[in-house]
């Protein structure tokens, strides 16, 4: 074998050790499939916030959302953790590239910016500003007096309400909390889905929201997809998973058991939980 120098040696070692520094500095949110010639690993970390009968629980176990995803997860074989966050967190875990899948976000512009959506949606609500009934057995009260809107952090609830001339809108940490502050007297309503009010309800024996005026918008649940998470192979095998799931009686079968109100209807076809016609 060739001996080099001693002193030889010692340039040859730092001229590898310097190669690194040459190359372009590598993003830490980057993930396998922004190469395509590299395999799948197979490690999807997912993150859901706590809405009601999407999903729920620390690991998110419980829900619409959560259980397909979950079901997905295990039909794509792919090795996924999940994890609940206040809903603000879990959409900024997926934006910082912490996370790589967020259950159940709705579609909006501004979230576009920094996530893809899967290309089909599992669930449809309707929101809508909801008050309570009178306790006293008077007439149920519409949108005339509304002048405070409680407004839970980080969700999209559409209808222009910032452009309402008169209203006002109050960010509250969780639609339970908006619901709360009405019974109190600090708001006149809150802009949320019958999911979250459902929840309160079964918390709250003796009380009872009911909406008011027009619904404010329809808005569709999907699975969001942190950027570099979208272009790789994990995404496709998790996509072509949930996609055949929602042709699949675990679809349905999930949206039965997840019935905010008993007597809703689950429409399969639609994706979505409607009250029956004229409530």
């Amino acid at each position: 074998m060739t001996r080099f120098p001693r002193r030889l040696r010692r340039h040859l070692l730092a001229a590898l050790l310097a190669v690194p520094l040459l190359l372009p500095a590598h993003d830490a949110g980057a993930r396998v499939g922004d190469n395509p010639a590299v395999t799948a690993s197979n490690n999807v970390t997912v993150v859901c916030g706590p809405l009601p009968f999407v999903s729920d629980g620390a690991d998110c176990e419980r829900g619409i959302g959560a259980e397909l995803a979950r079901a997905a997860c295990d039909r794509a074989g792919l090795k996924c953790s999940f994890q609940q966050f206040p809903w603000p967190r879990a959409q900024k875990e997926v934006e910082m590239r912490q996370a790589d899948i967020l259950v159940g976000p709705f579609r909006t512009p501004e979230r576009e910016a920094w996530m893809e959506f899967s290309r089909e949606h599992f669930y449809v609500d309707q929101m809508w500003l909801f008050r309570p009934v009178p306790t006293d057995g008077g007439a149920m009260p519409g949108e005339a007096g509304i002048a405070h809107v409680g407004v839970p952090l980080g969700w999209a609830v559409g209808g222009g309400l910032e452009k309402r001339p008169g209203i006002s809108l109050e960010q509250v940490r969780t639609a339970d909390i908006a619901l709360t502050l009405i019974l109190s007297g600090r708001l006149d309503a809150a802009a949320v889905h019958a999911r979250a009010v459902a929840r309160f309800q079964d918390d709250h024996p003796g009380v009872r929201f009911l909406p008011v005026g027009k619904p404010l918008s329809v808005q569709r649940s999907y699975m969001g997809f942190s950027k570099p998470f979208a272009a790789s192979l994990e995404r496709r095998m998790f996509e072509m998973a949930y996609e055949s799931l929602l042709a699949d009686k675990i679809y349905a079968d999930i949206l039965a058991r997840n019935k905010p109100f008993p007597d809703m209807r689950t429409e399969v076809a639609a994706r979505g939980h409607q009250f029956p016609a004229g409530r």
